[in-house]
């Protein structure tokens, strides 16, 4: 499973439908992105459903902008953050 975060910018009005709508999703944790109207969603799911999941949290209604601002492929790589190689 990959692990990724988005920054999901709304408006004032539209924050707490998209908070609501955003929370319906089983793969999905959603946190307040403190003094804005902005949320930070964090999804795990296999790296190939990325693309989907992100196209999908665009078009909530009220959803302005998103912004992948994390991603971490380490479960699906073998679970190391090692390096691959040594020199």
């Amino acid at each position: 499973m990959a692990v990724a975060s988005f920054i999901v910018q709304s408006s004032e009005d539209s924050l707490s439908g998209v908070k609501e709508a955003l929370s319906r999703r089983p793969d999905a944790t959603v946190l307040p992105w403190e003094g804005s109207p902005d949320l930070v969603v964090v999804i795990e799911r296999p790296s190939d459903e990325l693309p989907a999941v992100e196209r999908a949290i665009r078009t909530t209604p009220g959803v302005v902008a998103v912004a992948a601002a994390y991603l971490s492929l380490e479960d699906e790589l073998g679970g190391s953050a090692a390096p691959c190689g040594r020199v």
